[in-house]
């Protein structure tokens, strides 16, 4: 399933989604995890719309990718959620059930750096923004409370989880917003002064 697919300065194109295939048919590499896990596949497309390269990239459990962007240096920045812990391409173990997945590749689809973001419940990222100052804002939802990367309790069953990250994927500031029940963050809109929608 595709769920992210950007233009690349060659008018390529990189999809990015999940799958649970094993090699075969167009795929080159197995899945990560058991067969009913899925993992991130990135494909490099050229304009006509044959495979460059690919990657599939994940851990043992499951992780779903839902956003990418460019980054200033013409690589590209995944955003999405994973489950697994420190195995496979994953370099972390998880805090909770699901937590953010943030992964940056290179021009060539290998990993240049990568971060587990999360708390003790489930952090799901559906949206991640260049920032201007390099950096990124990645948005979703979380249930967890004080833990791990989490420095605010939940308000409710899901709130608003905005984590600011640096070029590197360091976190540089988060806010937890929401009210008593579910409030899930699917879009994120950088403002002409710095800020976002």
């Amino acid at each position: 399933v595709i769920y992210s697919c950007k233009k690349t300065l060659d008018d390529g194109f990189i999809l990015g989604g999940t799958s649970t295939s094993a090699s075969s048919g167009d795929k080159s590499e197995n899945n990560m995890g058991l067969s009913a896990t899925t993992d991130y596949w990135i494909v490099k497309i050229d304009n006509i719309g044959n495979i460059v390269w690919q990657n599939t990239v994940g851990g043992s459990g499951t992780e779903y990718i839902y956003s990418s962007t460019f980054t200033s240096d013409g690589n590209f920045v995944l955003g999405g959620y994973s489950s697994s812990n420190k195995n496979g391409d994953k370099n972390e173990n998880c805090f909770g059930g699901f937590d953010y997945w943030v992964v940056k590749i290179d021009t060539l689809g290998n990993i240049a750096w990568q971060n587990t973001i999360g708390g003790g419940g489930d952090d799901v990222l559906w949206t991640i923004a260049h920032s201007q100052d390099g950096g990124y804002v990645l948005g979703g939802r979380s249930e967890s409370n004080i833990g791990g990367d989490k420095t605010e309790n939940s308000n409710g069953v899901y709130d608003f989880w905005v984590v600011k990250i640096d070029s590197l994927g360091n976190i540089v500031w988060q806010n937890t917003l929401g009210g008593n029940d579910q409030d899930w963050l699917y879009s994120i809109v950088p403002t002409l002064e710095g800020g976002y929608l």
